[in-house]
């Protein structure tokens, strides 16, 4: 597994309080030398890497995108879209929760790109097809809630932002742009991947400094992430045939998403009950995909996923091996 790397920070530079502004530190904290020199590293990468949207691309020529695979990209960028303007509500929730400035600025400006990869894509994707941009289906709505944002959980939201969403999103982008033809999606294809890359870095490099949120909520965070990797599974049902043109293998996507995970988790200090946390994801990583075939157990007869019945079906799957096994069934 090679060294691990410190876990949590040495001086609180970002909190703010009554007892910081009384007594000084945390936020009026102005001497302390950086704890993290490579996150800041990233934060100024950010800035010099800077993009505007509304001079990034000529928006009043028209797309011209190649039919054959004009409805598939735009079906997977409606799909990624939603998800960029629910990060700038998690980005900028990360930014109050950390405790060293230097993650506190980076995730400020995460934000304001995040702002600007929707901005770019609720622009580009009724270009390609001359059509107002669809509402986000109950399956989509769910995972881009339920599965990003807990205002409580700084672990939680660090994690599946910047470790898994942010991986996710890069690998479509990465493919899309592998059979795009118009110069204009190309280039805002680009330039968010760009983005992606370094939020995908930062996660990285920041999730050490919320260890140990993430060691005393380690199990709800636990059920919530396979909650998740079930829900995002149904989201994905009817993307299967714009995947399938792109040539996305959603079992190729989501296994380095885990092999990203594990080797972010991996480096820092193992819990106590690591060896089973191990086993319980490996059998995720063996059988994600095969929850889309069981889409109707968790839909209400209204089309509303239910949440209430994956997180219970969750919860005891991992105190389970057999109601685990059940729940990646084919």
């Amino acid at each position: 597994m090679g060294k691990k790397r410190p876990a949590g920070i040495q001086k609180d530079t970002a909190s703010f309080s009554w007892k910081h502004v009384l007594f000084g530190g945390g936020v009026f904290d102005n001497t302390s030398a950086r704890q993290n020199k490579k996150g800041w590293d990233i934060f100024e990468l950010g800035q010099k890497s800077f993009w505007a949207v509304p001079t990034a691309v000529p928006w009043d020529e028209p797309v011209r995108e190649d039919p054959e695979y004009a409805e598939p990209i735009a079906a997977m960028l409606t799909f990624l879209c939603p998800g960029e303007k629910t990060a700038v509500t998690g980005a900028s929730y990360i930014s109050t929760m950390v405790r060293t400035e230097e993650a506190k600025f980076y995730f400020v400006e995460q934000a304001i790109e995040e702002a600007k990869h929707y901005d770019a894509l609720r622009r580009l994707i009724p270009k390609i097809t001359g059509r107002p941009m669809p509402e986000p289906s109950p399956l989509v709505r769910a995972l881009y809630s339920f599965g990003v944002v807990d205002r409580e959980d700084v672990a939680f939201m660090m994690g599946n932002i910047n470790i898994i969403g942010e991986h996710l999103a890069n690998q479509i982008f990465h493919q899309i742009n592998h059979v795009a033809k118009d110069e204009t999606v190309r280039k805002v294809i680009a330039l968010i991947g760009k983005d992606e890359s370094r939020h995908i870095a930062a996660g990285q490099r920041f999730f050490g400094e919320v260890y140990p949120e993430l060691k005393k909520r380690r199990s709800t965070i636990l059920v919530k992430n396979l909650a998740t990797t079930v829900i995002l599974a149904l989201a994905t049902y009817e993307l299967v045939n714009p995947m399938r043109k792109l040539k996305i293998d959603l079992d190729t996507v989501m296994k380095r998403m885990y092999d990203h995970y594990e080797e972010v988790t991996g480096s820092l200090p193992p819990f106590p009950e690591q060896a089973i946390r191990d086993a319980i994801m490996e059998i995720v990583r063996q059988g994600t995909t095969k929850t889309i075939r069981r889409i109707e157990t968790y839909t209400r007869a209204d089309g509303e996923v239910d949440l209430k019945r994956i997180l219970e079906t969750c919860e005891r799957a991992i105190r389970s091996p057999k109601a685990l096994r059940e729940l990646f069934a084919a």
